[in-house]
């Protein structure tokens, strides 16, 4: 059975501060009911991770930069929330912060699981634009990075995959795999959208905006299985992002929900059928239906892997 991971605290319930952002900070739970209400899962069915420490974080994390985390300026850039700024510290880290270290959490058991049970979907994380000592669009800690890390410590992984298919470029992600030639990042991403500056990556694949679900699964089908045979990762991790939906108001590709969902079921079989471990996040999405796409796309993945 797929092992899914999520808490109720990923959710991000500020007296009405999370509305002053795109991102749907409530899509966490809404994925979780609906999941539930369809009877692919009961509430006992979930694991449930532990918020990951401040010893935890500094294994990717510089000091200085966890420091920063501190300064409420700092913390209003890098979730391009102004009025954070004027906000109490312990507001900020009660509403904000412990949901991000939550879901950080969720990311690095989904990945243990992951190893145990060949596939783990983590209902939060994906903090992509988060680097080792700066951050922004929305994303605080580098929870992938610092899973895929912690594994390689312990020696449980010697080569690790990310595949990101969120519209905009991992850019943290490839800033810190720079330093580690054991973990490689699949990124197909637009190419004239956040962030500015683009990062290099193992496999880049920048393409223009306008981009349809035929033309996009094509790039998918004819490269991800060359970066696969290439690499040959002992685990995939994958950033599941819904933002390159057409109705997306911060990207400009047009693909379905059946596309996405379509696009995801792919990614996961490509690497079982290669019996390599797989973990997905979830990353972002604007729509006011991206929680759906992603329930959706996670159906048809329990669907087809439930039983493997």
């Amino acid at each position: 059975m797929v092992s899914l991971v999520y808490h109720p605290g990923y959710n991000i319930t500020a007296f009405g501060l999370e509305k002053r952002h795109p991102f749907d900070s409530l899509k966490y739970r809404r994925i979780h009911d609906a999941l539930i209400a369809r009877g692919l899962r009961r509430e006992r069915d979930f694991s449930r991770p532990c918020a990951v420490s401040f010893r935890e974080l500094a294994n990717v994390h510089t000091l200085e930069y966890l420091g920063s985390l501190r300064r409420r300026e700092a913390l209003a850039r890098i979730l391009e929330v102004p009025i954070v700024a004027s906000l109490p510290r312990w507001l900020i880290d009660w509403r904000v912060l412990k949901p991000m270290r939550l879901a950080t959490g969720g990311t690095i058991l989904a990945c243990r699981l992951a190893l145990e049970h060949g596939v783990a979907i983590n209902l939060g994380g994906g903090f992509h634009h988060a680097a080792s000592a700066w951050a922004g669009g929305f994303c605080v800690y580098a929870d992938v990075p610092l899973a895929v890390r912690m594994l390689y410590d312990e020696g449980k992984v010697e080569r690790v995959l990310v595949v990101d298919l969120d519209a905009h470029q991992g850019n943290g992600t490839a800033e810190v795999f720079e330093a580690w030639p054991w973990a490689a990042i699949y990124d197909i991403y637009e190419r004239d959208n956040f962030p500015s500056v683009k990062e290099a990556e193992d496999y880049p694949l920048p393409v223009a905006s306008g981009l349809s679900g035929i033309e996009y699964l094509d790039i998918l089908y004819d490269t991800l299985p060359v970066a696969l045979d290439k690499f040959k990762p002992d685990l995939v991790v994958y950033n599941a992002g819904s933002d390159p939906y057409v109705n997306d108001p911060l990207a400009g590709f047009c693909l379905t929900a059946n596309d996405l969902a379509d696009r995801d079921l792919a990614v996961v079989t490509m690497a079982r059928e290669r019996r390599i471990p797989f973990a997905m996040v979830l990353s972002g999405g604007y729509a006011r239906d991206s929680w759906k796409i992603h329930a959706d796309s996670i159906e048809g993945i329990l669907t087809r892997f439930d039983q493997e």
